[in-house]
């Protein structure tokens, strides 16, 4: 991923958007790291990309700490001199989804176990992902949160209103009404309350799912913008990974359409009489 357009547009991205957040412009940011105001919109505009020697200031002068500088010189190290991709690393994977989740035009995640993050209340979180991470410290737990929190903020204040299909899994709605009920009724009233958001879809998809085709994104840049490159993204047990191949992106598409005729929209799920209404 970090060796084609992908990594480019997250570089440029992540200038763009710290920059704003630490209220700098780019004269301002040009001056700090010692290039011409020029050659900084050239970075953030992509008619360039900064060489990895400058990426840690450039970072720091966008306000971003160490370990997400360090990040971004990698980004730029795998482009420059075609090392190591960053497809298999998941905290680079949640950065890029997480910007991807701002600019890009279309949006599908489909998760067959749990409910998708974003669309996560704080008590899901704290009661039910905790006990999907057993191993997980409360520091862990915590940021975790913080970091939902913060994508949810960013995707609420998007105006341009981007297309979202969320496809979840009846195992985790059967899973959560085991583990606590009252969490359960209002977790669903949460997902109704977003299925009613401008450009918003949610399913339930019943039945069995194969492991490897359990968690799946996919991006497109729709009528976005400010997007990257399509891109789609999955999950195992030690690693994810950032695709950006056109023709696995297909396959991966072609799946999504085939889950999403079988799922049953949120708005009649539940209903005792949908069976028959379906029949």
């Amino acid at each position: 991923m970090a060796k084609t357009e992908s990594g480019a547009w997250f570089i440029r991205m992540m200038l763009r958007t710290g920059r704003d957040k630490v209220g700098k412009t780019q004269e301002q940011i040009a001056r700090l790291v010692h290039v011409s105001p020029d050659t900084y919109r050239a970075y953030e505009a992509g008619r360039s990309s900064p060489h990895a020697s400058i990426m840690e200031n450039l970072a720091k002068a966008c306000g971003y700490d160490a370990e997400l500088a360090e990040y971004m010189v990698k980004a730029a190290d795998a482009r420059a001199e075609e090392w190591e991709a960053l497809e298999a690393n998941p905290r680079f994977n949640a950065l890029y989804i997480a910007l991807a989740e701002r600019f890009y035009g279309e949006i599908f995640k489909f998760d067959a176990l749990m409910i998708p993050g974003i669309l996560q209340l704080q008590g899901y979180h704290y009661l039910v992902v905790r006990l999907a991470e057993p191993l997980a410290n409360d520091d862990f737990i915590d940021g975790g949160w913080d970091f939902k929190e913060s994508r949810i903020a960013d995707i609420q204040a998007r105006t341009d209103r981007p297309q979202m299909q969320f496809l979840i899994g009846e195992t985790a709605l059967i899973q959560l009404r085991m583990i606590d009920e009252e969490l359960y009724q209002e977790q669903m009233a949460h997902l109704r309350r977003w299925a009613k958001k401008p450009g918003v879809l949610i399913r339930i998809l019943r039945g069995p799912v194969l492991a490897q085709r359990s968690n799946i994104e996919i991006y497109h840049v729709g009528k976005s913008k400010l997007a990257g490159p399509d891109i789609a993204y999955s999950e195992i047990a030690d690693s994810s990974w950032l695709i950006d191949d056109p023709k696995r992106i297909a396959s991966y598409d072609g799946l999504r359409k085939i889950l999403w005729k079988q799922a049953i929209r949120i708005e009649v799920y539940n209903d005792d009489d949908w069976r028959y209404r379906l029949a």
